[in-house]
């Protein structure tokens, strides 16, 4: 007996939130297959990496500066 059929027959009977299941874990491991996707937006975010330390805000010494966002809080 094939993979397919052996399938058929472990799932036969089951109720349907078990097959629910079944179904779920089956598209996990269809879409573990693919290649990860990258799309534009993933890109514009990295373009932004390392931009901020020539802000005003964020400028200066960062010993500094962490103290003040620290301190902020309190």
């Amino acid at each position: 007996m094939n993979a397919t059929g052996r399938l058929f027959e472990a799932i036969r009977g089951l109720s349907e939130p078990v097959l629910a299941q079944v179904v779920d874990f089956a598209e996990f491991l269809r879409a573990r297959q693919q290649p990860p996707q990258i799309n534009s937006a993933d890109e514009s975010l990295l373009s932004l990496a390392g931009g901020l330390e020539h802000s005003k805000c964020f400028s200066g010494d960062l010993v500094v500066l962490q103290a003040r966002m620290r301190d902020e809080w309190q």
